[in-house]
């Protein structure tokens, strides 16, 4: 240990022992070429006090993957303490995620010792991850050293992976401060922005919102039927390809399903021209720029238990022949093969909100991503989509104004069968199974945001208080009706009569 802080010092402490002590000069031997091999290799990357790397390999993270990486991670006891903080939204509202991690574990355990932990908030204290395959023990030992075999049969094996930097929750909230905060009281000039997770049930609410409700949408279609080319701002009415005799739907000629899309939004002035009923993507923080200070969006989504996700995903991507992510391959494998493969998503969510797209994921990330949850998101559950949509309503006051009747219908067949539907090529896993545990590791950090979004949900009610839930049907008026109808006070515009053919 010497010897790794100062080679020379090693050296002459090593010479002193065998001169006072008669200690076998193999294990001095031993001990100095083991030392010279971890220096070689890199020491362990150093976390600070927020959980930052900072060697010279952290450089490294993007690229060096999570497939077959294990990790020691933070007590899971603790970290109930920590999302018992998160959830205290009433308490902990006007404090910094420092002051509520330590006041959480202020009630709870202490911190253990330095191996069972990747962060602990106010400690210098943290390990690495190794290959799947090292036969090199990575415990702590106070016992003993490496034989120099050991070393040598080991050292082609081991990989020393650099946790990558993850961004303190601070950092994070400041990249989406055109958000409304999620307890803040409703604000009608501030745009629904709609995450949508892939085989969430998101496809069911967005065409609840765009096919029943007939609000003006902001997704990928504003830019068909040539509106990409658009310099202004507008609500237009794409043709639907292979669809006739119907009404088009409104769309704002933007894409907000693309980067580049999000970029010409705001060069356009999207946020002010206040166009958008509702804004559909699949980004999080890249969002944050099609809105302002001034016209602030607020960030509402769908969210699935993570193996029934990803049991979706599998039977979903392996037919689904016009959606890009189509692989074809999968047909002739097993769920337990795409589990163990390097197609399967690894954490998704947890990565999408703590803005770590590759490399290693930590208790960091779990907690970022918990915070990003609580502050800004009001949420909804694919388990429970009829009452997901009902809050949805209640708490952007979303009511009728077009054909009621009609409109109702339309929301029972979707919230009832669904949309983009891919039950009848699915076959059920049963939880314990061999794939149902291969896929529980690819998303163990993923698994536990759930379980908190499903106890923010259940808390998340008292957004909602006191407003009944056929709040859809209140004050309903009938554009489309004879005589027509409209709200008393105003601002709304009745869907054109286009058809499609």
């Amino acid at each position: 240990r010497v010897y790794r802080k100062s080679p020379l010092l090693g050296i002459i402490l090593g010479a002193g022992m065998k001169f006072f002590e008669g200690v076998n000069m193999k294990t001095v031997f031993i001990c100095l070429v083991g030392s010279t091999w971890i220096m070689k290799m890199g020491s362990p990357p150093h976390h600070t006090s927020r959980g930052h790397v900072s060697n010279d390999m952290s450089s490294l993270g993007a690229s060096t993957g999570v497939r077959g990486a294990m990790m020691v991670t933070e007590d899971s006891e603790d970290l109930d303490a920590v999302d018992a903080a998160l959830l205290g939204r009433q308490k902990y509202d006007h404090q910094s995620f420092d002051e509520q991690v330590n006041e959480a574990r202020s009630h709870g355990e202490e911190s253990k010792d330095e191996e069972d932990s990747t962060y602990s908030a106010g400690s210098q204290t943290g390990s690495y991850a190794v290959g799947k395959d090292s036969n090199l023990d990575q415990s702590s030992s106070e016992g003993g050293a490496y034989s120099a075999e050991e070393v040598k049969s080991a050292s082609s094996e081991v990989f020393i992976a650099p946790v990558p930097l993850v961004e303190h929750p601070d950092a994070l909230l400041k990249k989406l401060d055109h958000f409304k905060n999620s307890w803040d009281p409703y604000d009608k000039t501030a745009t629904p922005m709609f995450w949508h997770i892939p085989k969430a049930g998101g496809s069911s609410i967005k065409d609840a919102m765009g096919g029943c409700h007939r609000f003006v949408q902001a997704t990928e279609f504003g830019v068909t039927d040539g509106h990409g080319a658009d310099t202004e701002a507008a609500v237009v009415y794409p043709a639907v390809p292979g669809v006739a005799d119907t009404d088009r739907s409104p769309f704002v000629n933007i894409d907000s399903t693309t980067v580049a899309g999000i970029q010409r939004a705001k060069s356009m002035g999207f946020a002010d021209a206040q166009l958008a009923d509702i804004v559909v993507s699949p980004f999080v923080f890249e969002t944050n720029d099609l809105f302002t200070e001034t016209a602030k969006g607020r960030l509402f989504s769908v969210f699935r238990h993570p193996i029934d996700r990803a049991v979706s995903m599998f039977y979903y991507i392996r037919v689904a022949d016009w959606e890009p992510s189509y692989k074809p391959e999968l047909k002739d494998w097993t769920l337990e093969q795409y589990a163990s493969s390097d197609v399967v998503e690894n954490n998704w969510m947890t990565r999408q909100l703590s803005g770590q797209v590759g490399g290693q994921l930590t208790e960091d990330n779990l907690k970022a991503a918990m915070e990003v949850i609580r502050t800004k998101f009001l949420v909804g559950l694919m388990t429970k989509i009829e009452p997901s949509m009902t809050r949805f309503e209640k708490f952007f006051r979303w009511t009728y104004h077009v054909n009621p009747t009609n409109q109702e219908a339309c929301r029972e067949r979707l919230m009832s069968g669904g949309s983009n539907s891919n039950a009848a090529n699915k076959q059920p896993v049963a939880e314990g199974s061999p794939a149902w545990e291969a896929l529980a590791k690819q998303n163990e950090y993923d698994l536990r945001l759930y379980s908190y979004i499903e106890r923010l949900f259940d808390e998340q009610e008292a957004f909602v208080s006191g407003l009944p839930d056929d709040f859809r049907k209140v004050d309903g008026t009938c554009c489309k009706c004879d005589p027509p109808t409209y709200p008393l006070e105003g601002g709304f515009t009745c869907p054109q009569a286009i058809k499609n053919a």
